[in-house]
């Protein structure tokens, strides 16, 4: 189950990853930056929630895009929240349109009910793991 889940997962992201070569960002970059530009301005902490990744991936992630000039840091106390950077909100826009284009020819290439399907029993079964990782 783990390699065809992973193979599955790998080519999902080849999928998503080729409408966003122009930017030279992986995905995972482009959605942080879609959350930051729908959100205004979000806490680290709540982006590493949101995307269901850990802290220290999401300063890395902050890191390489504050130096790429995409977001911009704020600190009050011990929290740090992201917001885009005037420069970066109309390319976001533009990013917006290639994530939903690259959505809408996923779901021409494999249908659109099996893609709702995956979608939800991927959602259903990450909440699961999670609940068990942190009952443990």
């Amino acid at each position: 189950m783990h390699a065809i889940t992973n193979s599955f997962s790998r080519e999902i992201s080849r999928h998503f990853d080729s409408y966003f070569e122009e930017y030279n960002l992986a995905t995972s970059y482009i959605e942080l930056i879609l959350l930051v530009w729908k959100e205004g301005e979000i806490s680290q902490k709540e982006l590493a929630k949101r995307m269901n990744l850990a802290p220290s991936t999401i300063t890395r992630f902050v890191q390489k895009l504050v130096k790429s000039g995409f977001v911009e840091k704020n600190k009050d106390g011990r929290i740090v929240s992201i917001k885009l950077t005037n420069n970066a909100k109309a390319t976001a826009q533009k990013m917006h349109s290639s994530y939903k284009k690259a959505v809408q020819d996923l779901k021409e290439k494999l249908g659109e009910k099996f893609v709702s399907t995956t979608e939800q029993l991927l959602e259903h079964g990450t909440s699961l793991l999670v609940e068990d990782h942190t009952e443990s």
